[in-house]
């Protein structure tokens, strides 16, 4: 399941190796997600929408939950 009525399980950053807050993303493996810190360093590099949705998930589904 990768929709909004997943539930919000701790993950490991798949960057940083912090521990963060997200929905599971079917291209990540098991456990691991993207924290909002390396989000906005990976957003911050110029990479686009549509690779950020491909490797992370939907933004505040997936990662970067408010």
């Amino acid at each position: 399941m990768d929709t909004q009525e997943s539930p919000i399980q701790s993950l490991t950053c798949c960057c940083c190796g912090e521990s963060t807050k997200g929905r599971q993303w079917h291209n990540r493996d098991r456990g691991y997600g993207l924290c909002p810190a390396c989000a906005v360093e990976i957003k911050g590099r110029g990479e686009t929408d549509w690779f950020m949705a491909s490797m992370y998930g939907i933004e505040g589904t997936h990662y970067n939950i408010a």
